[in-house]
């Protein structure tokens, strides 16, 4: 689950963070143990958009790769460079 969700308005061509969330068992021993959540921002810029199913779609030409290789994202863990929650 995403805890923090963007409504601002996103343009081609704006410099934007891309929310990855990263998630690591605590417990080894058990599965659905305990689970530790962090969030990493990635740089990038807005270069394409696409309707899929009705749901608006950004194509972010990102600074480093992001580490599932994925490169278009929903606008809800799209943010505007330096409004990212922290």
């Amino acid at each position: 689950m995403i805890e923090h969700i963007n409504t601002a308005t996103l343009k081609k061509g704006m410099r934007v963070s891309v929310q990855h969330k990263f998630s690591k068992d605590l417990d080894l021993t058990r599965p659905g143990g305990p689970i530790e959540a962090a969030y990493q921002y990635l740089p990038g810029k807005i270069v394409d958009t696409r309707t899929i199913t009705g749901r608006l779609e950004y194509r972010v030409d990102l600074d480093r790769p992001h580490p599932s290789g994925q490169a278009w994202f929903w606008r809800g863990v799209i943010f505007p460079e330096g409004t990212e929650p922290r």
